[in-house]
C-alpha cells in the first residue's frame, strides 16, 4: 500500500481546483495520481496512522497496534500523528 500510495505518484487532494486537469493525465498514463482527503504533512501523518494501523490490527489479529506516525518531507516541513 505504501508503494502504490506513495512512489513516483502525484498525490492531490479530493477538492484540489487541479484535480480534474491531474485524473485526465491518469486516464492518459501520463501520472500515477492518488487522490485523499487533504494535503499537508498534518493530514498525511494522521491519513497514514489511520490506514496503517487498520492494517496492522486486522493482519495481526489485533495483537499489534501503530501508535504514532512520523511524516517527514524535508527538515522544514514535519508532522507527527498518534494515540
Amino acid at each position: 500500500w505504501m508503494d502504490y500510495m506513495f512512489d513516483h505518484t502525484v498525490i492531490m487532494a479530493e477538492n484540489d481546483p487541479a484535480l480534474e486537469e491531474f485524473k485526465r493525465l491518469d486516464e492518459l498514463g501520463i501520472a500515477q495520481l492518488r487522490i485523499i482527503p487533504a494535503t499537508g504533512a498534518e493530514k498525511f501523518s494522521e491519513y497514514i496512522f489511520y490506514k496503517l494501523n487498520k492494517f496492522v490490527r486486522t493482519e495481526t489479529e489485533g495483537r499489534v497496534r501503530v501508535t504514532k506516525v512520523d511524516f517527514r518531507e524535508h527538515a522544514k516541513n514535519e508532522a507527527s500523528f498518534g494515540e
